[in-house]
C-alpha cells in the first residue's frame, strides 16, 4: 500500500515538474525567441544574400555581386574584402530596432529618411530587401531608419549604424596575394642590377637558383613570405591621376613574384612618397596604391640576408646538460625529469625551466655577421664566458666562448664556437647578441644580481 501511494506522490510530482519545465522554461525561451525576432528589421539568412548595394548620400553607389567570393562591381572592379563583406552581412541579418517611432509617417523629412543619408539594398534568396538610415535621433545615442516598409519609422543604435555604414576602402580588398604559403614554391625579387630566384625543393628546403650550394635558412624565406602575404594596401590612389613611369614604374623599383605550379602573381615597387609610403601596383588588386615603407627595409637585398649563417642547430629536447662560467662563476645545469638542476654539490638555488630554455633559444638563434674575419688565434689567457652543451650520455654538442665581455658600445664582437676536438673558429656577432649571451648566463649563475 505504502508503495503505491509513493509511485502516485511520484508521477504526480513528474506531472508538475513537467508542467513547470514546459511554461517556465521551453515557453518562456520560446516567448523570449519570438520577442527577439518581432525586432528584427528582416527575417533573413545572411548565407543567402547575393547581391548588395550601398549608396551614402551624394557619394558613387558601391555595388557587390557574388559569385564564390565577394566582388566589388561598381564603382570598380576588385576582389571584396571577404571578412569586412561578411561583417556587413552579419550586421543585417542581427538589425533590430529599438522601439517603432511611427507605423505609417506621412513625412519622411523630419526624420531624414525623404532623403536618407544610406541606403542599403539586398538580394537575399531572389527578395530585394531595402534599409534606409536618415538622422541622428536628439535624445540617446540613435538613427532614425526604415526597412521595406518605407514608412514605418524606427529608431536603431548607433553602434549597429556604424556596422552598417561602410565605405568603399572598407569593402575592397587590401591584400596583393592570395596564395597560401604552402602552395608558394617559388619566390622571385627582382631589382635593377639583381635577380634573387629561390625555388622550394623539399617542405623545409629552399634553394637558390643561380647558386644551388648556398645554405638558404628555410624560416628566413618562410618569414619573407608571410609578409609578403600579409602585406596590405594602406590608401588606393583611385581618384588620383597616376603617372606611371613618375611613380616608379617603367621600370619597377622592385618586381616580386610569388608563384605556386597553378598560378603566378607580381606585385611591382615603385617610388616612395615622403610620410606615406612606397607606390605598389599589380598581384591581385588593380591600380595603384602605398604599402608600408618599412617593406624596403624587410625585402633581402640579396642571397646573403637568407643564408643559413646557424652556427650550431639543434633542438632543445637534445639539450641534457649545459656547462656555464662567466668570468670566476661557473657551474653546470642538469635536465633531471623535465626539469633543471644545479649538478650535485651545488647549492644554488633551481632555476626556472624558461630561464634556462631562454639560455637555449638564443644560442639557437646564434648567426654569424658576414664579413672578413681577421687574423686572429684562439685567446690562450682565461675565457670570460664559456657555454658547452651536452647531449646524451654526455657528449658535447657544441662549446661557445669569449675573449672578453663586450661593453656597452660594442657594435660587433668575436665568439669563438667549435664542435668536438674541432679547432675552435672566430665569428662575427652583434654587440647586442654578445651581450645578450652575457646577461642571461649572468641571471642563470647569480639569479640574486
Amino acid at each position: 500500500m505504502k508503495t503505491r501511494t509513493a509511485l502516485i506522490y511520484l508521477a504526480v510530482l513528474a506531472v508538475i515538474a513537467g508542467y513547470f519545465y514546459y511554461f517556465e522554461v521551453v515557453r518562456r525561451n520560446a516567448l523570449t525567441q519570438e520577442k527577439e525576432a518581432a525586432l528584427r528589421l528582416f527575417q533573413v539568412e545572411k548565407a543567402k544574400i547575393t547581391s548588395l548595394q550601398l549608396n551614402e548620400g551624394e557619394g558613387k553607389p558601391i555595388t557587390l555581386e557574388k559569385e564564390g567570393q565577394w566582388q566589388i562591381i561598381e564603382p570598380i572592379n576588385s576582389p571584396a574584402d571577404e571578412f569586412a563583406v561578411e561583417s556587413l552581412l552579419t550586421s543585417l541579418e542581427s538589425l533590430k530596432m529599438e522601439r517603432e517611432v511611427e507605423s505609417e509617417a506621412q513625412d519622411l523629412q523630419p526624420y531624414g529618411l525623404d532623403n536618407p543619408r544610406l541606403h542599403l539594398s539586398f538580394l537575399e534568396d531572389g527578395t530585394r530587401h531595402h534599409l534606409r538610415v536618415g538622422a541622428k535621433a536628439v535624445v540617446a545615442d540613435q538613427y532614425y531608419a526604415s526597412g521595406d516598409q518605407a514608412n514605418r519609422v524606427v529608431l536603431i543604435a548607433a553602434s549597429q549604424e556604424q556596422g552598417l555604414n561602410k565605405k568603399l576602402f572598407d569593402l575592397r580588398s587590401k591584400e596583393f596575394f592570395s596564395l597560401k604559403s604552402d602552395e608558394i614554391d617559388r619566390v622571385e625579387i627582382e631589382r635593377a642590377q639583381a635577380k634573387l630566384a629561390l625555388t622550394k625543393m623539399t617542405k623545409d628546403n629552399w634553394q637558390a637558383s643561380a647558386f644551388p650550394q648556398v645554405s638558404i635558412k628555410n624560416s628566413k624565406v618562410e618569414s619573407l613570405i608571410s609578409r609578403l602575404i600579409w602585406l596590405r594596401a594602406r590608401r588606393f590612389l583611385d581618384n588620383e591621376k597616376s603617372d606611371l613611369p613618375q611613380l616608379g614604374f617603367e621600370p619597377a623599383r622592385i618586381r616580386i613574384t610569388l608563384a605556386s605550379e597553378e598560378k603566378s602573381q607580381t606585385l611591382l615597387l615603385g617610388n616612395s612618397k615622403k610620410q606615406e609610403g612606397i607606390y605598389a601596383k599589380g598581384g591581385e588588386l588593380p591600380g595603384v596604391a602605398l604599402v608600408d615603407e618599412k617593406l624596403l627595409e624587410q625585402l633581402p637585398r640579396s642571397l646573403s640576408d637568407l643564408e643559413d649563417r646557424t652556427l650550431l642547430a639543434f633542438d632543445l629536447d637534445q639539450i641534457k646538460a649545459v656547462g656555464l662560467k662567466l668570468n670566476n662563476d661557473s657551474g653546470r645545469l642538469e635536465r633531471q625529469e623535465e626539469k633543471w638542476k644545479w649538478a650535485a654539490g651545488d647549492s644554488r638555488q633551481r632555476p626556472e625551466n624558461w630561464q634556462v630554455n631562454s639560455l637555449l633559444w638564443k644560442m639557437q638563434e646564434l648567426e654569424y655577421l658576414p664579413g672578413s674575419l681577421p687574423k686572429v688565434e684562439p685567446p690562450t689567457t682565461e675565457r670570460q664566458l664559456n657555454l658547452v652543451l651536452y647531449s646524451e650520455k654526455d657528449k658535447k654538442l657544441g662549446t661557445f666562448f669569449l675573449a672578453e665581455v663586450p661593453s656597452e658600445n660594442t657594435v660587433k664582437g668575436l665568439l669563438w664556437f667549435f664542435k668536438d676536438d674541432d679547432p675552435a673558429h672566430p665569428y662575427w656577432m652583434s654587440g647586442e647578441t654578445l651581450r645578450e649571451l652575457v646577461e642571461k648566463t649572468r641571471k642563470l649563475l647569480t639569479p640574486e644580481s
